[in-house]
């Protein structure tokens, strides 16, 4: 029998009919999953513009952090993905799960959570709650892989004068968070040289000259370590 792709659009637990249906959830499917999902994950939690739109921080501000508990936006937004993942049957979510780190990860980890895809060859992810001041799950790092390597966390300081506003913070969450979904995500590294893809046009290197040869890297990766994986939204 030829296999059927589905293209889910409408219901977000639709499934597949049978063992040889493969379903192919779009990416402003999933988005709008993640928006409903955190219009109430989100609910009571506050959002705020960029505090110095038309200033530069102050000196005090980079050793004060006055309100740390705003930042459990972030995991309210990474819940939200959790669940349109799960909804979707995009993965399997085992929330509190316990993880083997590649290299321990810089910000003090409260728990973990393994979203497991079901597609072929797709990397796993992991959502951890990180303590940020005197609150226990107010950031958010991600990783991928087993053992797993720390791909980010969110916010990247915290502080008042690195705050640049609420939405900044979300849209960095969903864009690697996005890029492991996709597919789109790639990790290469070499000695002390790395890459790190998100998505199109969207990467970051260390000890690399520039762009250019950032792109003959990615062209041909020969002689450095990948990690990578297949899109989520292609599952059986």
């Amino acid at each position: 029998m030829t296999a059927c792709r589905l293209e889910v659009e409408n219901h977000a637990g639709s499934a597949p009919v049978d063992d040889h249906d493969v379903v192919v959830v779009t990416k402003s499917r999933l988005r709008v999953a993640v928006d409903a999902a955190f219009a109430e994950t989100g609910d009571g939690l506050a959002q705020w513009p960029d505090p110095h739109l038309d200033r530069s921080p102050r000196n005090e501000e980079y050793s004060r952090l006055t309100n740390p508990g705003k930042w459990r936006i972030i995991g309210a937004r990474a819940d939200a993905w959790l669940i349109a993942i799960a909804d979707l049957g995009l993965a399997e979510v085992e929330r509190g799960a316990p993880v083997r780190w590649r290299r321990e990860p810089g910000p003090m980890i409260t728990g973990t959570d393994l979203i497991v895809p079901f597609a072929k060859g797709a990397l796993t992810l992991v959502v951890a709650r990180s303590q940020l001041a005197t609150i226990a799950d107010a950031g958010i790092l991600l990783g991928v892989g087993d053992p797993v390597g720390c791909v980010t966390w969110v916010p990247g300081c915290g502080c008042d004068a690195c705050d640049s506003g609420s939405q900044n913070e979300l849209d960095e969450l969903d864009a690697h968070i996005l890029g492991v979904v996709s597919g789109a995500f790639r990790r290469l590294s070499a000695g002390n040289r790395e890459i790190t893809v998100i998505g199109e046009g969207g990467w970051s290197a260390s000890n690399l000259s520039g762009r250019d040869e950032v792109d003959t890297i990615l062209d041909d990766p020969k002689g450095w370590d990948e990690i990578s994986g297949a899109s989520w939204l292609n599952r059986p």
